[in-house]
């Protein structure tokens, strides 16, 4: 089961490559996923070597992801654009996941 945030690294290679906010990125990158597997549809470029049509299950979950990782993008872009500079793409990742966990706080909790 995988989780939007852990695609922090290549929404925001999205924004850079296509020169737009994370936000159109986060949304460009789920576009990406919806169409894998149809060259008639737009494939955004930037996001490396992601094999979108095996996140096509997760489609649904990713999506219901995506305002909590928009708002996590947000309020910690500094610190994400740091991280990502200075290559500690793991890092990022991490951070991201305490973001919108935090975000999401009892939307999606496992431990009750």
């Amino acid at each position: 089961m995988k989780h939007l945030y852990e695609y922090i690294n290549e929404i925001m290679d999205i924004a850079e490559v296509n020169q737009v906010e994370p936000q159109n990125a986060k949304d460009m990158f789920l576009a990406n996923i919806r169409n894998a597997g149809d060259p008639t549809l737009p494939h955004y470029r930037g996001a490396g070597d992601v094999d979108y049509a095996a996140l096509a299950e997760d489609l649904p979950r990713l999506t219901n992801e995506g305002a909590a990782l928009a708002q996590a993008v947000f309020d910690h872009y500094k610190a994400l654009v740091e991280l990502r500079g200075a290559g500690r793409y793991a890092e990022a990742v991490e951070l991201m996941r305490g973001a919108v966990e935090a975000e999401s706080n009892g939307l999606c909790d496992d431990d009750e």
